[in-house]
């Protein structure tokens, strides 16, 4: 029990250090114009060539955002939060299912892992210094990315890294 009251602390102190003092900026909510350099480098990541799995208009489109929280040990956890959409780790590498799946990370363009569910650790070995590009995106069971209306479904988040502790950079 006093584990749980330890992790709902440490969760609400990093909800208002996030507040206080944003390390990140989602730019979920940028205009289309905003977005569009975003949007052609997703296509042109390294690693990425899976083909798009375009949502059915017939049924809701999931949706992503993501959080990126310094980790009190090193780097950051991201929170990936999802609508429409159930992480499916079991059925990696299977026949694809609407709204279902996993999600890729990208840091700076660059593809480095799957998520399989809600939450991810990011190594602060991985970060350059100064603004790093963390994206998110949702992919079916056979790693397609998941698009509405050619669009991939996707979050990005700008983190200013690495995380330093006590004038040193964590790696």
């Amino acid at each position: 029990m006093e584990k749980l009251a330890y992790l709902v602390i440490g969760a609400a102190v990093a909800v208002i250090v996030m507040t206080l003092f944003p390390l990140a900026q989602d730019t979920n909510g940028a205009s289309d114009t905003a977005k569009a350099p975003m949007q052609m480098t997703m296509s042109g990541m390294v690693g990425h060539s899976h083909p798009p799995r375009e949502v059915s208009a017939e049924l809701p489109a999931p949706t992503v955002t993501h959080l990126v929280f310094p980790d009190a040990m090193d780097g950051y956890n991201v929170q990936i939060l999802t609508e429409n959409f159930t992480f499916t780790p079991s059925r990696i590498n299977r026949k694809s299912v609407f709204n279902e799946g996993h999600a890729h990370i990208y840091l700076n363009g660059a593809k480095i892992a799957r998520a399989y569910s809600m939450w991810f650790h990011l190594p602060g070995s991985l970060m350059q210094p100064g603004e790093n590009t963390v994206t998110v995106t949702l992919n079916a069971n056979d790693h397609g990315e998941w698009s509405r209306d050619g669009e991939p479904i996707s979050s990005t988040v700008i983190v200013h890294g690495p995380v330093t502790r006590g004038g040193q950079v964590t790696r």
